[in-house]
């Protein structure tokens, strides 16, 4: 009997118990949404196809459809900024941008060019009254509340998203470009974060300390900037055969990116590493905009009505593994710094005495070099490595045992 149970518990154990990470919403629309932003745990908005404007006071329980002055030239709504509970903004084709200062009872046309062949996009407010939107060729800044819009040439056509850190510094994205200024949008210069013959929609940002920038696109290739867009480097690829159009960061460590498939990443290395979470992928729908508000809670919205949430920063609620049980190797720690300069610390711990490899591969998998081969007792060691002998790019280490294997990227920068 006492065998019996000894079994009965190891099969529990043995399995592999999840709950959803992110919970399907019933928005009330099954029109596409490209944007979805929230102000705190309870109050956001989307908007999307159609001229759809949703709002929520409780966290996502209910969406209620918003009326708006949209015209019937410019249907579909790209972008919503809400700076608190009453003043929201949102923006469209043909530079429509509209204005509500109580919550949506009544909205005010702050701009619209009913000939214009250009879309107003981007948004992004300092405080409730200094403000930029990004448009085709062109930005529109407002210190007043959007009462007054000076316009300035913006040397790109394609464009998507635009932040600024102070009133002098921002930047916006367009398809294969991000854009700086340092003069409040009044002159704008190219960051070359792609080579100029590349042209992946670069469609969100995320930024984290006002210093630290990512932004990918329909090539799925993750691009950072450790300072404002001053320099950058690509730091990982994400092959699942999924463009990358929406993104986000808590803070320099984790974020979130999502594309096709309704499939939605995360990273808690700053972008080096990602992985798929549990969501509904059954659908086909694209996500168009992730939105954290804090470490655990957070939307994203997307093709066909979608809005998903979490409540736990996407992890699963629980899981139970038998495997867990189980005493590993060793762990292998990220890289740092990273990216580096030709020298870089790798961190391990050993929990078994015994025969260790760390190898370096380059991104096909193919070895290039062994950093050592020897035994080591049960402890916390840490090696700098020299990578005088390769070229500037992403490389993998790799550390073994003869039972297990754990492989990290890191970014050779010269």
């Amino acid at each position: 009997m006492k065998k019996i149970i000894i079994i009965l518990l190891i099969i529990h154990c043995s399995l592999i118990i999840s709950n959803a990470q992110w919970i399907q919403q019933n928005s009330g629309t099954n029109q596409n949404l490209y944007d979805i932003e929230f102000i705190n745990e309870k109050t956001g908005w989307a908007v999307g196809d159609a001229g759809v404007v949703i709002k929520t006071t409780n966290g996502g329980i209910n969406w209620i459809n918003i009326p708006n002055p949209s015209p019937s030239l410019s249907p579909n709504l790209w972008s919503v900024a809400p700076i608190d509970s009453n003043i929201v903004y949102i923006t469209s084709g043909r530079d429509l941008i509209i204005k509500t200062t109580n919550g949506g009872m009544n909205w005010d046309v702050l701009n619209f060019c009913p000939s214009c062949n250009s879309a107003t996009i981007g948004v992004h407010f300092l405080n409730k009254d200094t403000g930029w939107f990004l448009a085709t060729n062109k930005v529109f800044r407002t210190y007043d509340g959007g009462n007054t819009l000076d316009s300035f040439y913006a040397p790109w056509f394609t464009n998507y998203e635009i932040y600024f850190k102070d009133i002098n510094t921002g930047i916006f994205t367009g398809d294969g470009r991000v854009f700086k200024t340092t003069n409040g949008g009044e002159k704008w210069f190219d960051t070359y974060v792609t080579n100029p013959g590349s042209f992946p929609m670069l469609r969100k940002l995320g930024i984290a300390e006002n210093r630290h920038v990512w932004v990918s696109g329909l090539d799925a290739i993750i691009h950072y900037s450790s300072n404002f867009c001053e320099t950058w480097s690509i730091i990982d690829t994400l092959n699942e055969g999924i463009g990358i159009v929406a993104l986000d960061f808590i803070n320099r460590d984790t974020g979130y990116i999502g594309g096709g498939s309704n499939k939605i990443f995360k990273t808690t290395n700053g972008g080096y590493n990602w992985i798929l979470q549990k969501s509904d992928t059954s659908s086909l729908a694209f996500i168009g905009s992730i939105r954290m508000v804090n470490d655990n809670t957070g939307w994203y919205c997307g093709g066909i009505g979608n809005i998903f949430k979490t409540t736990n920063s996407g992890n699963p609620t629980f899981i139970f593994n038998y495997n867990h049980f189980e005493i590993k190797d060793f762990y292998l720690y990220q890289n740092y710094p990273n990216p580096f300069n030709l020298q870089t610390h790798i961190e391990f711990e050993v929990s078994i005495q015994g025969s260790y490899l760390l190898e370096i591969h380059n991104l096909l998998g193919q070895k290039l070099l062994e950093v050592f081969k020897k035994d080591f007792k049960a402890g916390k060691y840490k090696i700098q490595y020299n990578a005088a002998n390769l070229s500037s790019g992403i490389y993998i280490y790799k550390l073994s045992s003869e039972n297990f294997t754990v492989s990290k990227k890191f970014i050779l920068l010269k």
